[in-house]
């Protein structure tokens, strides 16, 4: 497999996807096209790995990123974070009682 190490990831991705792969050394550099699937991560990796990057990056991915396609490499999840990263929080909804307010 290929390493494309031009991909700038943080250690801190690294390691939470080394983390739920049951069939990767964690002492080895993870190539940014790995088959993630190959590589040992099931339906219960996945929602593992989901939760610790939400925790650890303050981002919720919506129900469109939560694909194959997103976790098919480290590369392709990787670019579905960053772009949650950038996107803009959502409002805060309203607390019960309390009617919403307008932007103007």
């Amino acid at each position: 497999m290929h390493s494309d190490r031009s991909i700038p990831w943080e250690r801190q991705f690294e390691g939470l996807v080394l983390g739920v792969l049951p069939q990767h050394s964690r002492h080895a550099p993870l190539d940014p096209g790995l088959d993630l699937k190959t590589a040992g991560l099931d339906s219960m990796a996945t929602v593992e790995l989901l939760v610790r990057l939400e925790e650890a990056y303050g981002v919720d991915f919506p129900d469109a990123a939560l694909s194959g396609e997103t976790f098919a490499t480290p590369a392709a999840l990787w670019r579905v974070l960053t772009a949650q990263r950038a996107a803009p929080a959502p409002a805060p909804a309203p607390a019960p009682g309390e009617e919403p307010t307008c932007a103007s």
